[in-house]
């Protein structure tokens, strides 16, 4: 019987979603691992935005205690029972305190000076994740060294293509997470971020970084192998993505910029039959 009902599967990966797509392509024996894995991505995500603060604190302390409850075989959560269930040492699980420790960054609206202090947290915020779903889906055998940096790598990647896609909703909620540096060489405020318009000044921030971000994508999906299938379609929606808003000229104020119906699962099929 599955454990992760309807309203969690709709928070973590909705249908259509670029996630979703990912999730395809996955071993039919290891899809609820997975989106177990994005449920609590999405659920500790979404602790650190309460508007409450003291609320939010509480909740990411109950996430950081269940953590530990997953690592001793007593979770309490559906999403972490899923992952109890599975042939993955339990022990590895104990990577999700990174997730955590990046919420509560995101909580304390953290702000990064250069891009090697954006690229540790997003090594936390998105790498992680990435990490524990490699291991799943090369289980039982042991994640070796390299395919966990690829995976921790298409992570920074598909955070990264985030930040640049929700930059005004980020920044509305004082939450600015392109680099300090790269922002000042621009003269670039957060006025600019929250603004209805980016201001071109801005955009030239934003070209450099979604350039940084396309390289770290491709890298990574270089050095993909078969078995992360379902990590590559992921990053290469993502790739596409950051194409798609370098056509929109950076217009991230306006709209949210997405992949249309047909785009998605085309990238998706083609990503993993080159991975075949």
């Amino acid at each position: 019987m599955a454990l992760l009902d309807d309203s969690l599967v709709n928070r973590a990966a909705p249908p259509g979603s670029m996630r979703y797509f990912s999730l395809l392509y996955a071993p039919e024996n290891r899809r609820e691992q997975l989106l177990a894995l994005y449920v609590i991505d999405a659920e500790m995500r979404e602790s650190a935005q309460t508007v409450n603060h003291d609320v939010a604190h509480t909740r990411l302390q109950w996430w950081r205690a269940e953590i530990e409850r997953l690592v001793n075989g007593s979770p309490q959560h559906p999403a972490m029972r899923v992952l109890n269930d599975s042939d993955v040492e339990r022990s590895s699980f104990a990577k999700l305190h990174e997730a955590a420790a990046a919420a509560d960054m995101d909580l304390a609206r953290m702000t990064y000076s250069n891009s090697g202090e954006l690229r540790a947290y997003s090594s936390r915020s998105g790498g992680a994740i990435q990490e524990l779903m490699a291991a799943q889906l090369v289980a039982p055998s042991p994640l070796d060294e390299a395919a966990r940096a690829t995976a921790n790598r298409l992570g920074i990647g598909v955070r990264q293509s985030e930040m640049l896609r929700d930059l005004r909703l980020d920044a509305y909620d004082g939450r600015v997470y392109l680099p300090q540096d790269r922002l000042a060489a621009h003269n670039v405020t957060l006025e600019d971020l929250r603004g209805r318009e980016i201001p071109p000044h801005a955009k030239a921030a934003l070209r450099e970084f979604k350039g940084t971000v396309q390289e770290e994508l491709k890298a990574a999906l270089a050095s993909v192998s078969a078995p992360l299938r379902p990590l590559a379609v992921l990053a290469a929606l993502h790739r596409r993505l950051l194409d798609r808003i370098a056509a929109r000229n950076y217009d991230v104020a306006g709209s949210r910029i997405e992949l249309g119906p047909i785009e998605k699962p085309w990238i998706a099929w083609r990503t993993a039959r080159n991975l075949s």
